[in-house]
């Protein structure tokens, strides 16, 4: 009995000794957004982006915005969770249209590779006029590196 205990005992700290697997990173998402739209009703690249919503899988909070004066865009840097798949954007670049509105359109976004731990992209958001009713705002991705 002694010496199966020993090699009970043995055997568990071989199994506890192996190497486990490193815990996975998480994922740094570096983002800008961006009117980019000129069009016969008005130019909407010198406006910030309004209503910006980042859209993740798994969801994550939404990122706090900081300007970029220079382009009059915003940029975010979020942490995403480890095994996170996904990242796309809306927003909005037009306003004030009564009565039909302003609303999000559709947005790009990309697929995360796995074993990325940084991501930088960048979105470019265009209103246009939906004639006779609202304008809407497209958001597509114009870069995306991943390392």
């Amino acid at each position: 009995m002694t010496l199966g205990s020993v090699l009970v005992t043995t055997g568990a700290l071989a199994l506890a000794g192996l190497a486990q697997p490193a815990a996975a990173s998480t994922v740094t998402l570096q983002g800008t957004v961006d009117c980019t739209s000129s069009n016969n009703y008005g130019d909407t690249r010198d406006w910030y982006p309004s209503a910006v919503n980042l859209y993740t899988s798994p969801a994550t909070p939404a990122p706090s915005l900081v300007a970029v004066p220079a382009t009059k865009a915003f940029s975010f840097t979020q942490t995403l969770p480890a095994g996170a798949t996904a990242a796309g954007v809306t927003a909005l670049c037009s306003s004030g249209h009564y009565p039909y509105g302003d609303f999000t359109g559709s947005s790009s976004g990309f697929t995360i590779p796995a074993g990325t731990t940084n991501v930088v992209a960048t979105w470019g958001c265009s209103a246009q006029p939906v004639n006779p009713g609202p304008w809407v705002t497209t958001c597509g991705v114009t870069s995306v590196v991943f390392s």
